[in-house]
């Protein structure tokens, strides 16, 4: 189902333990023309998951029995079917929680049913389980490298002197953005665009702050003074490839073969 686009086609999973927001989701998705299963408790909804054939899930965080974000961590064990969780407007921590295990997105609630099928249908857009293009990259054997820093768009790879750094799906693409772009400044408006597929109007900016803090600690030998992940102050962020440790240099196009890297072990980003 990779690269499935949004249609008629898709399947969406709604996971809800309370039934008025179950058949509210059902019919703001079906309005979209999506096919829509549902599931009452994180159990049922991993067993709907075991059958395949789902191409999106909308988790509620407050799941009784097993949580919903314990439901999200045995779900990225095995796939990186978009997941957008539902949460309460309190629970900012649960959010960056789920943000940090994978979740793609999120909504709060109560929701409009019509934004929960605009975010819905944006998610699937943006589905990049397949080795996508950003920006001047392109997907290719190429791989973008600094002098410490490896991007491999087609294994989804990244390595940090020559160790495999475990990201997020979307952790990885908003670093292989960046690093298809060196020392240009993206706002958080524009990386919402780009690497979301989203905008202000439907997604807190604060999204891709957390993201790019989450990346610091991933990738920087001090987080609290980045090198290669930089902030304009005002602005917003850019990738500076001769950040990094090591002599100065600029990012270059290596062969994505002459690592000898085999297949992926598992800390292996593509099987996150």
């Amino acid at each position: 189902m990779a690269g499935k686009p949004a249609s008629a086609a898709s399947r969406i999973l709604v996971v809800d333990d309370a039934l008025e927001t179950r058949v509210l989701a059902r019919a703001a998705l079906e309005c979209r023309g999506f096919d829509v299963v549902e599931a009452c408790d994180g159990e049922s909804a991993l067993d709907l998951v075991a059958c395949g054939s789902i191409d999106l899930i909308t988790l509620d965080v407050n799941l009784r029995g097993m949580s919903g974000l314990a439901v999200l961590t045995r779900i990225r064990r095995d796939t990186l079917i978009p997941v957008v969780l539902l949460t309460a407007l309190a629970d900012e921590a649960d959010r960056v929680i789920g943000l940090h295990l994978g979740a793609d997105d999120y909504i709060v609630k109560p929701f409009d049913p019509a934004e929960l099928g605009a975010r819905v249908s944006s998610v699937l857009r943006r589905d990049a389980r397949t080795a996508p293009t950003f920006g001047s990259a392109t997907a290719t054997d190429d791989a973008v490298a600094d002098r410490s820093i490896e991007v491999r768009p087609l294994e989804r790879r990244v390595l940090v002197a020559g160790a495999l750094v475990d990201l997020t799906p979307k952790e990885f693409d908003l670093l292989a953005f960046l690093v298809s772009a060196p020392r240009r400044v993206f706002s958080r408006a524009e990386l919402l665009d780009r690497v979301w597929g989203s905008a202000l109007e439907w997604q807190n900016p604060a999204t891709v702050t957390e993201h790019v803090r989450r990346l610091r600690y991933k990738i920087e030998a001090d987080p609290t003074s980045p090198c290669w992940l930089q902030t304009v102050r005002g602005v917003g962020y850019r990738f500076e490839p001769s950040g990094g440790p090591g002599p100065a240099g600029f990012a270059t196009v290596v062969t994505g073969r002459s690592s000898g890297l085999g297949g992926c072990s598992r800390n292996c980003i593509s099987a996150h």
